[in-house]
């Protein structure tokens, strides 16, 4: 049995409008990519997940600007306590520094 040439012109002229729809259907109207880059339809999980990190992020940024902070105290802590010593034992601030390799 031969299928009519105008039968399959027919058949593919409509399975390539269906796909297109489709695929219009899923990219525009959908939870597709389109969609998405309007910024229309988002998820509320990722939305929460979002905030999660964002609030994450900025507890990390204070931390490291309080860790920043209490490493600028301890150098300045540290130089005083040279500068004493230096001045105590009444030697040359160069003398602090340690031999170099024989």
């Amino acid at each position: 049995m031969e299928i009519p040439a105008d039968a399959l012109g027919f058949a593919v002229v409509v399975a390539t409008l269906v796909g297109t729809a489709v695929g219009v259907k899923l990219l525009v109207w959908g939870k597709g990519p389109i969609r998405r880059f309007r910024g229309g339809g988002s998820d509320p999980a990722t939305d929460e997940r979002i905030a999660d990190l964002e609030e994450r992020f900025h507890r990390l940024s204070e931390t490291v600007g309080d860790q920043s902070q209490l490493l600028e105290e301890y150098h300045e802590r540290l130089d005083f306590t040279e500068r004493v010593l230096t001045q105590q034992r009444g030697e040359d601030p160069k003398a602090l520094e340690p031999p170099g390799p024989t």
